[in-house]
């Protein structure tokens, strides 16, 4: 006689995702876009990766972000500007909710020049990202402590510094450069403010700029 056959386990549903507020969805959708940014390039930060991570639906990128890009945007700049608004205690917005776990600010400084120059690629207007460049730039001349220095020349090292800064992710990745050379540039990068009287005297930042004439 022929044994009975075994009953089949029925299968064990896969868990329920939790439902969550929009405001906690778009925090943990935040969290997991800036933490997958800082640790692969754009272009592999799926939809599909940041869900899994955040533990929420697919759909929730378009249903509170619009798309994918506008999340990438989002998470970036609020991950960088939240370190500035970090240190004030009266200020609360979702500039500070990628910030719940800590990235470095080195990483975290190259990811978003990554980020930016993907997303300009895929067709975001550069306009978008001006007010957080804005509020970087103003901390930095903020930051400025050199007194020999005019306002033209703490300008102008600050954006060649910035600029340094933003190409050097890039350029590090091609050129196969070494932690200690990334240091080291960005070092320098960080003693131009010191060293900019040299630099002032030499191309004349320290006289008012010359006025256009108007043509008649």
């Amino acid at each position: 006689m022929a044994p009975a056959p075994k009953k089949k386990s029925p299968p064990i549903p896969a868990p329920k995702k939790p439902r969550l507020s929009q405001a906690e969805a778009i925090v943990r959708m935040l969290n997991a876009t800036s933490q997958l940014i800082v640790e692969n390039v754009p272009g592999d930060v799926t939809v599909a990766r940041i869900c899994e991570k955040a533990g929420v639906h697919t759909d929730y990128v378009a249903r509170y972000f619009g798309s994918r890009e506008e999340l990438l945007c989002q998470s970036i700049e609020a991950a960088f500007q939240g370190i500035f608004l970090k240190t004030n205690a009266k200020e609360t917005s979702a500039l500070e909710v990628a910030l719940v776990d800590y990235l470095d600010l080195v990483k975290l400084r190259e990811a978003r020049a990554r980020t930016i120059t993907y997303l300009l690629g895929c067709g975001v207007s550069p306009d978008r990202f001006k007010p957080g460049q804005k509020l970087v730039l103003e901390s930095l001349y903020e930051q400025a402590t050199n007194h020999n220095l005019t306002d033209r020349t703490k300008w102008n090292l600050i954006l060649i510094g910035s600029l340094m800064i933003q190409g050097m992710s890039t350029f590090a990745e091609v050129n196969d450069m070494s932690e200690q050379q990334k240091l080291d540039m960005l070092s320098y990068i960080g003693y131009l403010i010191e060293t900019g009287e040299t630099v002032q005297s030499a191309l004349g930042w320290a006289e008012p700029q010359a006025k256009t004439k108007k043509k008649k």
